[in-house]
């Protein structure tokens, strides 16, 4: 590293100081005008051409309340540390002196000196990927004035330390990474520190006007963790200097005026990313530009230390820190140092160009998008002055971006500028490379005067193949439509679009304004998902994770939640939430969501809160059922969730959020928020969301099983529905001990002859992937033993050219078989029971009972993924597969 020897100096009161003396005694009403005026005082002229303009700033930016002042043994410099260092939310009024640990005396030179040579580093010193195992470190980053700390680590310490089980650079326990754990109590117990752990960079110097990329690597966990985010703070930074303790020394007398106060925007938040549960590593990068001295702040945040959720585990984790050229971060552009990644369509009518501030008050922005967030530069618009004609149209063309995973789109944000009488279109499009003379698809749209002001947008992007972006102005009826877009960037996941009016096809919602197209169905219940505010939830329950690491003014104010019954009952009823009709199409779309689903307290029957399901209902002449592609039931956590699914439906279709109140003993919550689509094949989330037709809990109907017991004229002899009135040994439900739903055949003879009962399920079709089903499901036992029996079947079905299903009824496999014996059958309870299901090829399931006195329960039937051993391990067939 290259060090720079720098003159610090600090300001001299305009009031003589004594030794002793307290800075509060002085003048406490520091105007904006005379901080202004100190920092524009002519400086001595031997000390002026030494000064970095920076350190003009220097001790009261940084939030420092108490300073030591120590000097290295052998060496002439001063160290600067703090003893007590307030939070950033905690801002020292403009108006207030800092003290000052030393003591002071009179100052006869009025510009008193002292140099410290500063380190400045580049940025390929600030690469850290903490090291593999055996030699794990922080590189030069330092921790700071957190209450916690970060500290390296490795997979092999998850369950001693904390942290994820393996790294992001290698994908093993013994890479290591960074973290914290946010359950633990804090280290430091000063106050007015940071809640969380600092990790500071190196000083750095200017990123010039092309700015910095910073890249790195994060993962959360666990319910004491609140966020994670990164800061730029301004000037010199104590922490950035590494020290080496053994060498101070104390020494006394030395003359520092310190009476210049702190700017209560000393820090910025470059980039946020809450708390957001995946189980894996997510990537980040950010650009940012400040022309002078600065240092780099990675922040982790836990929960409040007074939210019971603190005395869980969880741990933020960072790994792979690097900064690279502004150029690095492709597609991100502030327009300080021209078009980045993007070009004017040479095909167009005119071109974008880059400005700093409009030249007509009536159109256009004075400043640049960041003006007012430090980072000042130029943005992109279109001129609409003469020679320049109505309908008049200017495109700004990216480069070309990768398919992204399907699971992880893109977000882009942006922020728009369109004020003046003569506002015309901003429009942006994407273009798939795969079919490059095809119809550009239109995601993101507004027209006419929104203000003169800056607003936020953002938008999904999903895409199967490579693709570009494009941006679209043209000019409205007169030459004062200026149309202005700056600071694009980028960010991994969904992102409902906003401003919600932008919105293509009205589906994306936020729920901020109004509930978009979408419509509550009538229903008998007099159930409807209610527009609340989340300021109805507790504080713990208001954790809502999504922000995609934007710094926006976006509230995240008003969610949908299901309301309760008219009746006035804590359980029961249903709500559907419908889309307005969705085009069918080849591409597979995405749907994502924010859900929260959550019981205060579990009683001794179980849990009782309910169940949350997407459903698509085809839509042409002869309509299909509905068909589940989401489904969870009862509580899933205090805290917000990411929910997603997969739609593949070549016809026209609408789209159903039904949530169904179970008992709901303990009044829980089922709310949905911030409803986003994109083009790809997703996977499910949470994987215990993922539902088939055949899959059922039997509390609205039997899911498209059928009873093919064969014709008896004693009714009881069959499958049949529990409910209230009628159901074995007053046994209640699995799923949310309610008094039904569930199914059950009861049968009594008096001959004591025993009697068959079948139920089928539709046609099971199998993909490449679906070598092995697990079929999972609950069962209850009671009646005489030994003639009581439940077996699982499975025919095979064949399908002729017209796709026509045709089963093989000679062709029955026996895959589970089951007496009554051993079972508490006059107090009959659920057990779990399972079995694997194997072949490609399609097939139904029969649920055969026989009994001559007595009978079985099923609830909660699931096909699940992958093999599984049989349960009960008695279940396992004892007579020959061939039945």
């Amino acid at each position: 590293m290259q060090k720079i020897s720098v003159l610090l100096v600090y300001y001299l009161c305009r009031h003589s100081m004594v030794i002793g003396s307290s800075f509060d005694s002085y003048n406490t009403n520091i105007t904006t005008e005379t901080y202004d005026n100190l920092e524009s005082e002519d400086l001595n002229r031997e000390t002026q051409p030494l000064l970095n303009p920076i350190y003009r700033d220097l001790d009261p930016s940084n939030d420092v309340e108490r300073i030591d002042l120590r000097q290295w043994a052998g060496r002439s410099t001063v160290l600067l540390t703090r003893n007590d260092v307030p939070s950033t939310t905690n801002v020292i009024p403009a108006n207030r002196f800092f003290n000052v640990s030393v003591s002071l005396q009179r100052n006869t030179t009025r510009y008193p000196r002292f140099s410290v040579p500063l380190t400045i580093a580049s940025i390929d010193e600030v690469f850290c990927d903490f090291g593999p195992l055996p030699t794990l470190s922080l590189c030069e980053w330092q921790n700071g004035s957190g209450v916690l700390e970060w500290m390296a680590g490795s997979g092999l310490g998850t369950n001693w330390f904390g942290g994820p089980p393996s790294d992001a650079t290698t994908g093993t326990m013994e890479g290591g990474y960074a973290f914290v754990e946010t359950s633990q109590p804090p280290s430091k117990s000063i106050t007015g520190k940071s809640s969380g752990a600092r990790l500071h960079s190196p000083q750095l110097g200017s990123t010039g006007v092309s700015g910095t990329c910073v890249m790195l690597k994060f993962a959360m966990d666990g319910l004491s963790v609140a966020g994670l985010r990164l800061l730029l703070h301004l000037g010199f930074d104590e922490y950035s200097i590494r020290k080496e303790p053994d060498e101070a020394v104390s020494f006394q007398n030395v003359t520092v005026p310190a009476c210049k106060p702190a700017r209560p925007d000393s820090e910025r938040v470059l980039w946020n990313a809450h708390y957001y549960d995946l189980d894996m590593w997510q990537q980040a990068q950010i650009l940012y530009t400040y022309p002078d001295t600065h240092s780099l702040i990675i922040e982790g945040i836990p929960v409040d230390a007074t939210d019971p959720l603190r005395l869980f585990r969880g741990y933020i984790a960072i790994d792979d820190i690097d900064l690279q050229p502004g150029s690095a971060c492709v597609g991100f552009c502030n327009f300080a140092s021209g078009f980045c990644d993007w070009s004017n369509d040479a095909e167009d009518d005119f071109d974008w160009t880059i400005s700093r501030g409009s030249t007509n008050p009536s159109t256009g922005p004075a400043m640049d998008s960041s003006s007012d967030r430090t980072t000042a530069g130029g943005y992109a618009f279109i001129d609409s002055r003469f020679p320049r004609r109505p309908g008049d149209i200017a495109r700004l063309i990216s480069t070309s971006f990768p398919a992204p995973n399907p699971d992880s789109p893109m977000c882009i944000h942006f922020w728009f500028h369109m004020y003046g009488p003569g506002i015309g279109n901003l429009k942006l499009y994407l273009r798939h490379f795969r079919d490059l003379d095809s119809v550009l698809q239109e995601i993101w749209g507004l027209s006419g005067n929104a203000g003169n002001a800056w607003y936020m947008s953002q938008i999904t992007v999903g895409s199967l193949d490579d693709f570009q972006l494009i941006f679209e102005a043209s000019i409205g009826n007169t030459g004062m439509g200026d149309i202005a877009i700056d600071d694009i960037t980028f960010s991994h996941g969904a992102c409902p679009v906003y401003p919600q009016v932008a919105a293509v096809i009205p589906r994306d919602c936020t729920f901020e304004v109004d509930e978009c197209d979408w419509i509550n169905t009538r229903d008998p219940d007099r159930v409807e998902w209610e527009r609340v505010s989340s300021q109805v939830l507790s504080l713990r329950n208001q954790r809502k994770p999504y922000t995609n690491g934007i710094t926006g003014t976006r509230h995240n104010e008003f969610f949908l939640t299901l309301g309760k019954s008219r009746s006035g009952s804590f359980g029961g009823g249903t709500a559907q939430l419908v889309s307005r009709e969705m085009t069918g199409s080849d591409n597979p779309l995405c749907i994502t969501f924010w859900y929260i689903m959550f019981e205060p307290f579990i009683d001794s029957t179980g849990p009782s809160l309910g169940v949350l399901r997407i459903y698509i209902q085809p839509n042409d002449e002869s309509p299909a059922e509905p068909r589940p592609i989401w489904q969870l039931y009862n509580d899933q956590g205090p805290a917000w969730n990411y929910g997603q699914a997969n739609i593949n439906e070549k016809r026209n279709f609408n789209i159903y959020f039904e949530g169904i109140w179970g008992p709901n003993r303990s009044n829980g919550i089922i709310g949905i928020d911030d409803i986003s689509f994109y083009i790809g094949n997703c996977s499910v989330r949470p994987p215990a969301a993922s539902v088939r037709s055949e899959d059922c809990s039997f509390d609205k109907g039997i899911c498209g099983w059928e009873n093919i017991t064969l014709s008896n004229n004693d009714r009881t002899v069959t499958w049949q529905r529990a409910f209230l009135s009628h159901r074995p040994a007053q046994l209640l439900d699995k799923t949310f001990g309610a008094t039904g739903d569930y199914i059950f055949f009861d049968i009594f003879t008096a001959d004591q002859k025993s009697t068959e009962v079948r139920l089928r399920s539709s046609v099971i079709g199998v993909s490449n992937d679906d070598e092995s089903t697990c079929f999972t499901f609950w069962f209850a036992a009671f009646g005489v033993e030994e003639s009581t029996m439940l077996e699982i079947i499975k025919t095979t079905v064949t399908e002729d050219a017209n796709g026509n299903s045709d089963e093989n009824g000679n062709d029955e496999l026996l895959l589970w078989s089951l007496t009554a014996k051993g079972f508490n059958n006059p107090r009959p309870v659920w057990m779990a029971a399972q079995v694997t299901i194997n072949g490609r090829s399609p097939y139904r399931l029969i649920l055969k009972g026989t009994a001559s006195n007595g009978g079985f329960a099923i609830d909660d039937i699931k096909f699940q993924p992958r093999a599984c051993p049989t349960r009960p391990a008695e279940a396992h067939p004892r007579v020959s597969n061939r039945m």
